[in-house]
């Protein structure tokens, strides 16, 4: 389509872009007049279902006449898209004009509120349903006077949760997203009441109520916290408007205000104010160069339509799930209602919240989650499983156990790119085979966060239910992963085996005490797994997924690492001062060799008859040559090392130096710390792509990792 000119049209630039298209200044050439053109994605008009669905509600939206409704001049379908025509009307949207002065005063924030529900209820009584009110979709003109927009693609009264494209995706955007929206819940005028309340907060503390940007976070939160008080971001006036806020965010639609009109008269009272303050009587009808009708800065999601069932032995109300609010562990509430909710003098049924097995199909069950961007549209989407774990990727080669991709030539420093947000106290990371996606162990918050490389965002958690996870091996196919779990008193010990296709864990294998740093055999046929607090490594089978050994070592073996071949295991004992050599064709010890104070984490060189080991308290790397059982180096590096890997060529190692908060680098030939550069507080391990072109640190103090360009040209 030449996008200078649609059907008849022409274009003249971009206003705006959200979830559901882009909104465009054009010029109607047969009626002579400038307005606003939203297109919508292309693949909805090739969407038979939801074509029909548009039109019929598109007609319906047309029809409103209430003022503060931006009026729709047509609608339809050119060029392969579908469009609404809406008038041009001068102004901002409220999601700018929040970003450019703050909070509002409480009585401006009621009045911009009074009007968007004076345009909601008037759609409500024509049985439409917004399902997008938020700031980006309130306009503000100079006088404050206030429009609704997107009411083109608002749905009917009573529909529960839909699809926009029959994909079993609904759009929406998650921050102002009621509790019902994730779920099969009924879809009603409720629903707008909810969003309206999110929009009411964020007018009068300039924040959005709950914290956390990230899809798992925002879902718990809407479905099971309860909402910050405005009072608690901002204090003063705010306060008298808390319980408006907190009863139009109640979880049950029941306990609700009826209507958007109903929160904006119960706004009012609290402020004691009669009428709407500092507005326009009419909207102007002055010709305008200018309008936004959505906020490029605004997330819009698609979210998957819920599912019945959950993962396999998830569900448990002990395990811990990370915070919303703090970031920090926190128990999943039981199911009971809220505050307010409950049978009562007038006989309502109780309201439960949705299972957490429906939180966690959301983000796991049906497959991976990974986040995949469309003109300008953040969109949560499913896989099947493929032999690289669950996420399509580049062709992989079974003989080889890994994606076919060339690897990169590693620099002597590398530069640091994006720090990303990851969810609280990230202990480690793995990256899958495929090098598509990565799990990173959230230690205290009791998950495993998936993590798209592609793109390097995170884009869903696999809750482990009743213990910590502390370390993850990849199966080499990326079917399965490990992961090292134990709790707070060590009276759990296990390995979850974990269905990367699914996010589920389809076994869970005792191990000694306090699992630490496992590896699977190359060939894919046993995982060792190094337990700190027993001096032993437990040997599992994985076909059977039972144990088949235990190898008594020195006090506290803590990481593992194979031979190429497969045929040696290597063990830092971290409290002997030792790393231990394995026969594993028999799990016969063949030596111990003594390297620096507390050695921590270990790793074979792929090509060279080397190991090197991260020395903990002696701030310091040791090489030893296999082949002689002695060491040929010790290096000293940056305060406490705690994680040491390769790049993918060899030709480099990387160091996450706990103390020191940065990457070190080391030259693999000359043993000479090259380089290093800066990561988040407290980088516990470094993990590398399989192409060799990213790095990650996990930064435990930061809830974040920092990526790294590791590449250099050919």
């Amino acid at each position: 389509m030449n996008m200078q000119q649609f059907g008849q049209y022409e274009i003249r630039s971009l206003i705006g872009r959200g979830g559901m298209g882009e909104v465009y200044l054009a010029h109607d050439t047969k009626r002579e007049r400038d307005v606003a053109l939203k297109l919508l994605p292309e693949a909805l008009g090739k969407d038979p279902d939801y074509e029909r669905r548009f039109r019929r509600e598109s007609y319906a939206a047309a029809r409103l006449t209430e003022p503060h409704v931006i009026p729709i001049h047509d609608y339809g379908e050119a060029d392969g898209r579908l469009f609404i025509d809406m008038r041009l009307v001068e102004g901002r949207s409220l999601a700018s004009l929040i970003s450019a002065e703050g909070a509002l005063a409480p009585e401006r924030a009621v009045a911009v509120v009074a009007q968007a529900a004076e345009a909601l209820d008037a759609a409500h009584r024509n049985d439409l349903i917004h399902r997008d009110v938020k700031p980006a979709n309130i306009l503000v003109t100079n006088s404050d006077f206030v429009y609704v927009a997107d009411f083109g693609i608002a749905h009917t009264v009573g529909h529960t949760q839909s699809t926009a494209t029959g994909n079993g995706a609904a759009a929406g955007t998650l921050e102002y997203m009621a509790p019902e929206r994730f779920t099969n819940g009924t879809i009603d005028a409720r629903t707008d009441v909810y969003s309206l309340a999110c929009v009411l907060f964020e007018c009068l503390t300039g924040a959005k109520p709950f914290l956390g940007s990230d899809f798992p976070s925002q879902v718990y939160a809407h479905m099971y916290l309860e909402p910050r008080r405005p009072s608690e971001v901002v204090g003063g006036a705010a306060a008298a408007l808390d319980d408006v806020v907190l009863r139009g965010m109640a979880k049950n639609p029941d306990d609700r205000f009826a209507s958007t009109g109903e929160l904006a008269r119960a706004a009012r009272e609290a402020l004691r104010v009669d009428e709407p303050v500092g507005l326009a009587a009419t909207p102007s009808s002055t010709s305008a160069t200018a309008v936004l009708t959505a906020d490029q800065a605004e997330r819009t999601v698609t979210v998957p339509a819920a599912r019945t069932g959950g993962p396999t032995r998830a569900g448990n109300g002990s395990s811990p799930v990370p915070s919303a609010t703090t970031g920090a562990a926190k128990a999943p509430p039981p199911p009971a209602p809220p505050a307010g909710s409950g049978s009562g003098d007038n006989g309502s049924s109780r309201w439960f919240p949705p299972s957490r097995a429906v939180v966690i199909a959301l983000v796991a069950a049906c497959a991976v989650l990974l986040v995949v961007a469309t003109a300008g549209v953040v969109t949560l989407v499913t896989r099947p499983a493929s032999a690289g774990g669950g996420v399509a990727a580049a062709p992989f080669d079974p003989s080889s156990g890994s994606t076919v991709r060339p690897v990169a030539n590693a620099v002597a420093k590398p530069t640091v790119g994006s720090t990303v947000q990851v969810g609280s106290t990230p202990g480690y990371m793995e990256v899958a085979p495929s090098g598509d996606f990565a799990y990173i162990a959230n230690r205290a918050a009791g998950v495993i966060t998936v993590f798209d490389t592609t793109r390097n965002v995170p884009t869903g958690i696999i809750p482990v239910p009743d213990g910590g996870p502390q370390f993850v091996a990849f199966s080499p196919d990326g079917t399965r992963a490990y992961v090292s779990i134990f709790n707070q008193d060590y009276s759990l010990n296990e390995v979850g085996v974990l269905d990367t296709s699914t996010g589920t864990f389809v076994a869970r294998v005792p191990t000694g005490k306090r699992p630490f740093a496992l590896d699977v055999s190359p060939d894919g046929r046993k995982v060792y797994v190094p337990n700190h607090d027993s001096g032993s490594v437990t040997v599992i089978d994985t076909a059977s997924n039972s144990v088949v050994n235990t190898i008594q070592l020195a006090p506290n073996p803590h990481w593992v690492d194979f031979s190429p071949d497969g045929t040696r295991l290597y063990a830092a004992n971290h409290e002997s001062n030792v790393i231990t050599t394995i026969d594993t064709s028999n799990d016969a010890i063949l030596g111990t060799v003594a390297v620096g104070k507390s050695p921590h984490s270990i790793i074979r060189h792929s090509t060279k008859p080397l190991v090197f080991n991260a020395n903990y308290d002696d701030s310091s790397v040791s090489v030893t040559d296999v082949n002689t059982g002695r060491v040929v180096a010790t290096i000293p590096t940056a305060s406490h090392p705690q994680d040491i890997t390769l790049s993918a060529d060899g030709k480099y190692a990387y160091l996450a130096t706990v103390d020191a908060n940065n990457i070190q680098v080391m030259d693999t030939t000359t043993f000479a710390i090259t380089s290093e550069v800066p990561a988040g507080r407290g980088p516990t391990s470094i993990a590398v792509t399989p192409d060799g072109r990213q790095g990650y640190a996990t930064n435990l103090s930061d809830g974040s990792i920092t990526v790294f360009n590791l590449a250099g040209t050919a």
